[in-house]
């Protein structure tokens, strides 16, 4: 679920339109900050990767742009256009849109995809070097609710953001650390001590270091 609302930041030189996007994903709701050039840049982005129609964003308009009534109508075709591009794209959003609704900090599909993508370019590289490696309790919670789930480990397309790169590199990690935070993350209201993880993808441990986590959220820890 998507929904817009406006944010006027003001400073000596200009005032600049802000939207505020909230996103929810089940029970975990995140918020953003966008404006005008913000969308812009995200769909010449798409047309230009994803074939997106040209006319689907609203255009800009530069008379009377911080008037009330312009800002209302822009911001429910933006909003309108955001939900019209997660209807294009129902399993797995493309990474520029991910990266731009925060889905790669905040939803398990673009957390996992990140984390993929990361461990494709250097995994192979700290796994050679011994080096401790930092994961936290939300991407861990991202990795096993994913592999609860019946669907291809690369569900966006890209072979990069396969979940295989970080079931490869789990199973070779000899050490890890898992740091947690107290409140919430960022601009959600995800609680990291609430969730769950299982460690059992984890088969080579020789050391683990775990801080802010509590007993009840640990599941397959290595023995």
């Amino acid at each position: 679920m998507l929904c817009l609302t406006d944010d006027r930041s003001h400073s000596l030189i200009s005032t600049s339109q802000v939207y505020v996007i909230e996103v929810k994903v089940r029970d975990h709701r995140w918020t953003i900050k966008h404006r005008y050039s913000d969308f812009h840049d995200l769909h010449e982005k798409l047309t230009a990767e994803k074939k997106i129609e040209k006319h689907l964003l609203p255009p800009k308009k530069m008379i009377g742009k911080n008037s009330k009534s312009l800002v209302e109508k822009r911001q429910k075709e933006l909003e309108v256009y955001l939900q019209t591009l997660l209807v294009r794209f129902p399993t797995a959003a493309p990474k520029v849109l991910s990266y731009f609704l925060h889905f790669h900090q905040y939803e398990i599909n673009g957390i996992t995809a990140a984390l993929a993508e990361e461990l494709f370019h250097k995994g192979e590289q700290l796994l050679v070097a011994g080096e401790v490696f930092t994961l936290c309790p939300l991407q861990l919670y991202a990795i096993t609710q994913q592999l609860k789930l019946a669907k291809p480990t690369c569900s966006n397309g890209d072979a990069k953001a396969d979940l295989g790169h970080i079931l490869d590199f789990t199973c070779r990690l000899k050490y890890l650390k898992i740091t947690g935070t107290r409140g919430e993350v960022g601009t959600s209201n995800i609680q990291e001590d609430s969730l769950t993880f299982d460690l059992s993808v984890f088969k080579a441990l020789l050391q683990i270091e775990i801080s802010d986590c509590n007993s009840a959220q640990i599941m397959g820890l290595p023995s």
